[in-house]
């Protein structure tokens, strides 16, 4: 198929862009003049890159004839002060992806949706503090723009609800990252929350190949509308045992000093994927038990982030 990517310069979807690419997809990558491109520099030369701040997003439906649209593109804004930013880039600009793609009679979108989005639940919650409220909020609220859209335009929406991404080539602001870095510089003394937080740890490439099953069942698939896959393992740890794993794998001397902080407002406490329908259509997790989530960190010894 002919797919337009969104985010391919991100952590998430550089794999994505991989994986498409090495299924055979034509893939349109959207992106800013300025976004990084280390992550996909070798990719670069099997795909026409388009940049939106420089060229209007409708001329890359005007050029090719789109099939596919897969949204990977995303900003974490944690600030109170980042949620128009949020809404830009998190709302607005997946909308207006989409609603080009309706116009010019894409009828495939898969979204890239969050776990931390579950803290909605009800109208009710949003009177809540709950946690990245701005980021949270503007994935919540196009995911229901999605669902409005696709039966009224009669399209297939896809929604991935990714669960705790963890791999190779994250950013080092992230939570993972950031512990390898300290563990792996052996810094005297790391300080953490209690770590009875529970999560669904999955590994990149395994995401990757979610959306990879995702993607090629659409030309098999019959009927139209919103659909939704958990993307996890369906197991959870507590933040305390991952970090143990991390901890054992780079053979680290640094002191993790459990409790020494609080749980930040509004954390989510525990969240683990409903990976049912995404079994059923072939995908498994390649990476679950603790030896070979132990293996994986051990590789990351002499990485650079």
């Amino acid at each position: 198929m002919k797919i337009l990517l969104t985010g391919a310069t991100g952590f998430v979807g550089s794999y994505v862009l991989e994986g498409l690419l090495a299924d055979g997809h034509t893939l349109y990558v959207a992106k800013r003049s300025f976004s990084k491109v280390d992550r996909i520099e070798s990719f670069l030369k099997d795909c026409k890159t388009y940049n939106v701040d420089q060229v209007p997003l409708e001329r890359i439906y005007k050029e090719n004839s789109i099939e596919c649209l897969v949204h990977c593109a995303t900003y974490y804004g944690r600030s109170d002060k980042e949620y128009i930013k949020n809404a830009e880039s998190n709302l607005f600009f997946p909308l207006k992806v989409m609603s080009y793609g309706i116009e010019y009679g894409v009828k495939n979108f898969v979204n890239t949706d969050s776990f931390f989005c579950n803290q909605i639940k009800s109208e009710q919650d949003l009177g809540k503090e709950f946690y990245m409220s701005g980021y949270t909020l503007a994935k919540e609220q196009f995911r229901q723009w999605g669902k409005v859209l696709s039966t009224k335009h009669g399209i297939n929406f896809t929604n991935l609800k990714l669960e705790h991404v963890y791999g190779e080539k994250d950013d080092i602001n992230k939570f993972i990252p950031y512990v390898i870095e300290q563990c792996r510089n052996n810094v005297h003394t790391l300080d953490l929350s209690e770590g009875n937080q529970e999560r669904d740890f999955v590994y990149v490439k395994d995401v990757a190949n979610a959306y990879r099953v995702v993607v090629n069942s659409l030309k098999c698939q019959t009927t139209k509308g919103y659909v939704e896959y958990g993307v996890g393992t369906g197991r959870v740890w507590k933040l305390k045992e991952f970090v143990e794993i991390i901890h054992k794998a780079l053979g680290s001397g640094t002191i993790l000093n459990w409790g020494a902080i609080s749980v930040q407002k509004g954390e989510i406490i525990s969240s683990r994927a409903d990976n049912i329908s995404l079994k059923k259509l072939g995908w498994m997790p390649g990476i679950v038990e603790n030896a070979q989530i132990e293996q994986v960190f051990r590789n990351w010894i002499e990485r650079k982030f």
